[in-house]
């Protein structure tokens, strides 16, 4: 499986560290917040569903990075999704 990064980074320029939470709005938009270490602002990246669909990587593009093959069991992740939904089985 491959990824690319997002470039998270404030107004001033400088790229965050660390954030303090990911999550979803009301709209399907995809919400990272962080507060910037160089000038203390509460820092957001809002992006569209349709506009993380278009910057995912095509199989074989170089700027994609490999996610090590650490044997992941997507049907339990997704049954704790599931059930964190209040949907049981």
């Amino acid at each position: 499986m491959r990824f690319r990064r997002l470039e998270l980074v404030c107004e001033c320029g400088h790229a965050a560290k660390s954030f303090h939470s990911v999550g979803f709005t009301s709209e399907y938009d995809l919400v990272i917040h962080w507060t910037c270490i160089a000038c203390g602002r509460h820092a957001y990246l809002v992006k569209s569903l349709a506009d993380c669909c278009k910057q995912c990587p095509d199989r074989d593009d170089p700027s994609a990075v490999s996610l090590p093959n650490v044997g992941f069991d997507t049907r339990a992740e997704d049954a704790r999704f599931l059930q964190s939904l209040g949907i049981r089985p």
